[in-house]
């Protein structure tokens, strides 16, 4: 990871989940882009206003967090459901 590109977890910035310092824009966002959706390096930086070092600092910190990652990815599908479930109560 660039050490001019900083991980932070911060409780009050989206909960305490790793981010991007100076950002709202969280590693698993960054990471889901370019793992999951496979958006470029490049292309990630140009549609999210990132510099190529933050979105290679996030795609690292992804990539070295696999459990973290999943443990965050099933997180937001129970809110997701969640929200879905309360949009359907009567």
């Amino acid at each position: 990871m660039s050490s001019t590109v900083q991980i932070v977890k911060t409780p009050d910035v989206l909960h305490g989940k790793p981010r991007l310092e100076g950002t709202r824009i969280g590693v698993l966002q960054v990471g889901e882009l370019v793992r999951e959706v496979g958006w470029s390096i490049d292309e990630t930086a140009d549609q999210m206003d990132l510099d190529i070092a933050q979105v290679e600092a996030a795609t690292e910190y992804y990539d070295d967090h696999p459990e973290l990652m999943e443990t965050l990815r099933a997180q937001k599908e129970a809110r997701k459901q969640s929200i879905a479930d309360q949009s359907r109560a009567e």
